[in-house]
């Protein structure tokens, strides 16, 4: 089993004999009277020991689970810990690696093997909800699963947690994760059609990632999905169209939109407009090797008070290896409510979706930062506003957390919001040796902003933080 097999690892580990003397010249350094000892806690002592397990691990395993671990942990690996969290279900075991926390920032590592078959692949997709055992709220603002990677040899899938607070964590909290679905060969669909009264280009495109923010990368299916909208015009003009021998009226392809996609397509518009019978009609050209899918089209539709609300096309008809979308009732002298059609789902190259119940709960170890008290006026985004009051710091060896008075953000009125961009602040911070790091941003809310390091540091080692032009001496 594989958790026999870590553990067996973990108790061989011997720490890198680099790391221990670099260890050993910096307590030294410390008891020459340079600077102030500093107490090595018993977090601190545990995270080494990590560290070099996982290194080890890493370099025993070769190209697996534990070298993407290491490699997507980088220099903070030495904050990790070793979590105890395994549960199975449907045949999939969930189990629980390595987590990361500070008071502000959380990220948990843990992997998925399927023990029945081959569900899982490197495109997996997790459906899954966040909470704190024991806490009746939720601190974070942003969370996401990210796939970090699959091995085929033992088929193993992993993955990684990030969640970035809006308040506190303490060390000690809990962490429950809650996992509802896992689909393999996951394929994620999003493509529209703008209709001519919207002024914007038609154009077909893709999910391809997400980005470091949280947000979706997009990316066009190819150069010739790029087409001016008047390329496909969606008119009042009826569609050639055929009729199935159940008498449903369908769109025959439009070839100019088949010339525009791949082919097979992944679930591409291949006709839009109005059929024989008067209806709008979407035809869709399924992914060829789609083995399970949960894809619908919608008309984005102007209501009465300008507002487009979107309504799906809930008639199917499979015709000739394609789907055809039809919203009976809207016709021609509908067209200028139409603002959009949408195609957007998910499909399956692998399998059907896993449905189960898995529940991983995980004690965090928060890394031990400091606060610094602030008074520090940062101007509103509007000018008549004033400031807000900036009242302290949280930093840690991962991140750095501005917060601010909310009572400050409130005028005398009490009933308007003073607003600040602490996302499009820059702060830096300066060590002893004179180093100055620029944090990168990492997520915010109208209050506080927080920022990671590329390398963690001491926060000892910290002499200055600037912000917005200020100077905060630590030292």
């Amino acid at each position: 089993m594989f958790q026999d097999d870590y553990r067996r690892r973990m108790d061989a580990v011997i720490p890198d004999p680099e790391l221990l003397a670099r260890t050993k010249s910096r307590m030294e350094a410390v008891g020459s009277g340079a600077r102030p000892p500093r107490r090595l806690t018993r977090r601190g002592a545990a995270a080494l020991v990590v560290c070099a397990a996982l290194v080890v691990s890493a370099a025993a395993a070769g190209p697996t689970i534990w070298q993407a671990i290491r490699s997507d942990l980088g220099g903070r690996a030495p904050y990790a810990v070793e979590v105890e969290a395994v549960c199975e279900d449907q045949g999939i075991r969930i189990e629980a690696q390595v987590a990361l926390a500070d008071s502000r920032l959380v990220r948990i590592y843990f992997t998925a093997r399927d023990l029945e078959g081959n569900r899982l692949d490197e495109n997996t997709e997790v459906t899954y909800s966040l909470s704190l055992a024991d806490r009746g709220t939720w601190p974070y603002r942003n969370y996401r699963v990210t796939q970090l990677s699959y091995d085929p040899e033992t088929g193993r899938a992993l993955f990684v947690i990030t969640a970035t607070g809006r308040e506190g964590v303490s060390d000690g909290d809990t962490f429950r994760l809650n996992i509802e679905k896992l689909l393999g060969g996951h394929r994620p669909v999003l493509h529209w059609s703008a209709a001519p009264s919207s002024n914007t280009d038609t154009i077909t495109r893709i999910p391809v990632g997400i980005g470091e923010d949280g947000t979706l990368d997009w990316a066009a299916s190819g150069e010739a999905l790029t087409t001016p909208a008047e390329g496909f015009p969606i008119t009042g003009e009826l569609l050639p169209s055929t009729w199935t021998e159940d008498g449903a009226a369908v769109l025959l392809p439009q070839p100019e939109r088949e010339q525009a996609i791949d082919s097979g397509g992944d679930y591409s518009i291949v006709a839009a407009g109005f059929a024989a019978d008067g209806n709008l009609h979407v035809r869709v050209r399924p992914a060829p090797d789609a083995v399970w899918e949960d894809v619908e089209v919608s008309a984005m539709i102007l209501k009465d008070d300008g507002a487009a609300v979107g309504r799906p096309l809930e008639k199917v008809t499979p015709v000739d290896g394609d789907l055809d979308y039809c919203l009976e009732g809207f016709g021609p002298a509908e067209l200028p409510l139409l603002t959009e059609i949408t195609v957007m789902g998910d499909y399956s190259t692998l399998t059907d979706p896993v449905e189960g119940d898995w529940t991983l709960e995980i004690p965090l170890q928060a890394v031990e930062g400091k606060t610094i008290p602030l008074s520090l006026e940062l101007p509103a985004a509007q000018a008549s506003d004033g400031f807000i009051t900036a009242e302290r710091l949280e930093l840690s060896p991962l991140s750095l957390t501005l917060v601010c008075d909310q009572d400050s953000m409130y005028p005398e009125d009490g009933k308007t919001l003073r607003s600040t961009a602490l996302e499009e602040l820059t702060p830096s911070v300066t060590l002893t040796d004179g180093t100055v790091l620029t944090p990168s941003y990492a997520d915010s809310d109208s209050w506080w902003a927080c920022w990671i390091f590329d390398r963690p540091i001491d926060p000892e080692d910290v002499e200055l933080v600037s912000i917005n032009g200020e100077t905060v001496p630590l030292s």
